[in-house]
């Protein structure tokens, strides 16, 4: 439990609002995967480990995290203002 606790706490609540949700993606595949062997607790913590390493490489590269089709990723951009 290394860490900040405040963005630990943030980011695993982040992975179980992504695994529940309907159209978790790729982070609820691995979740699902993971939960099979594990159980509910390590799997959601290494999902969020994963979250975590995506985001840093996001963060250097500058590149999005394209989990969906390019066509609906535009039209979400454009519905919230962000293009």
């Amino acid at each position: 439990n290394r860490g900040c606790h405040s963005i630990r706490r943030v980011i695993v609540q982040a992975a179980w609002s992504l695994v529940r949700c309907q159209h978790g993606g790729k982070v609820k595949e691995f979740y699902q995967r993971l939960y099979l062997k594990k159980g509910a607790k390590k799997s959601i913590i290494a999902t969020s480990r994963k979250m975590i390493e995506v985001l840093y490489v996001m963060i250097r590269t500058g590149k999005l995290f394209d989990s969906m089709p390019e066509n609906i990723l535009n039209r979400k951009l454009t519905q919230y203002g962000l293009m």
